[in-house]
């Protein structure tokens, strides 16, 4: 019982500790000085992310024409089969 006491005792301090530098860390403030610049170019995150929703549809399509051809000589074959089985006068 005394070890979980001491172990809840560390982990409480080590929170505080933790909180209490990452508030200060907030609480500063530098002035911007001079030109603001882009530290990340967005272009090539841009046209990546463009990239992977155009595969994604491409993608979609794919499996959806595949599946509509799968349907569609199913429905073929049954429409053989009915014929096959009642031919119509």
């Amino acid at each position: 019982m005394k070890a979980v006491r001491r172990v809840l005792f560390v982990f409480t301090l080590l929170a505080l500790v933790a909180f209490g530098s990452a508030t200060a860390l907030a609480q500063e403030f530098e002035k911007v000085t001079g030109p603001l610049r882009q530290e990340i170019p967005a272009v090539p995150f841009v046209a990546a992310a463009y990239g992977i929703i155009w595969l994604a549809i491409l993608f979609y399509v794919f499996v959806i024409a595949r599946g509509l051809a799968r349907v569609d000589g199913e429905i073929a074959d049954l429409k053989r089969r009915v014929e096959r089985q009642d031919p119509r006068p």
